[in-house]
């Protein structure tokens, strides 16, 4: 979630942020590998203390791990993270579904029902990226969507975790699903737009419950296949 900020300094460490937390959800920054700043700083253009400080939030936030010895890592995906994030997010963003329904504006609305227009060009393409862009505009509204500024932000950071595993998740996904999944999240909308808080709360907890497994499934096949080849 950006800042909201005319000042030059802030809008390059939101900047700074939104990059590095893009580059680490797309693996660009992949699972396990160690950052190194001025790299980061060569690599994407940015201020020396613009990258420190996007590490700083990323580390407070758990979307990196500082170690003695070892530096800045990005964490490998595993499955009690996959476990704890969606467990979080059920509850959470269940009770974000039911907030808007009392409280949604016109534009959250809206926003909500457009983000995932041209999904049908996106799969097509195989453009992952785009698709996983339109599910944050999605959820990013539902967030604000609530009126909370508390309950919005820590929606959004669990938002954050699980989209390394959409992403990871994605390809591996029959397009039937994704389609599934992508009317689930207009049916949220459905029951949001008719002020219906618990029917949008179900909703949204039936959105959430499944994708877990399926990832658990393609998490497990990996984590396997590398112990075969290092064996």
């Amino acid at each position: 979630m950006a800042l909201k900020s005319d000042h030059p300094v802030t809008i390059q460490r939101v900047d700074a942020y939104e990059r590095l937390l893009e580059a680490i959800i797309f693996q660009d920054l992949e699972s396990g590998s160690v950052l190194d700043e001025k790299q980061l700083v060569t690599r994407f253009g940015l201020g020396l203390a613009s990258v420190r400080d996007a590490l700083q939030r990323l580390a407070i936030e758990g979307l990196v791990d500082r170690r003695a010895r070892i530096g800045t890592m990005v964490p490998d995906l595993s499955l009690r993270e996959l476990q704890d994030v969606f467990e979080a997010r059920v509850e959470l963003e269940g009770y974000c579904a039911s907030l808007s329904a009392q409280r949604a504006e016109a534009e959250h609305i809206t926003a909500m029902e457009q983000a995932f227009t041209g999904f049908e060009a996106a799969m097509s393409r195989r453009d992952y990226r785009a698709i996983v862009s339109m599910d944050f505009k999605f959820h990013r509204a539902l967030a604000a969507s609530t009126l909370n500024r508390h309950v919005e932000r820590q929606a959004v950071l669990l938002h954050n975790h699980a989209s390394r595993f959409w992403y990871f998740g994605l390809p591996r996904l029959e397009p039937s699903a994704l389609v599934a999944d992508i009317q689930s999240h207009l049916e949220v909308v459905d029951w949001i737009k008719k002020g219906d808080a618990t029917a949008a709360r179900d909703a949204m907890g039936k959105l959430l419950g499944h994708f877990p497994e399926n990832v658990r499934n393609f998490l497990n096949a990996g984590i396997n296949r590398k112990e075969r080849n290092n064996e």
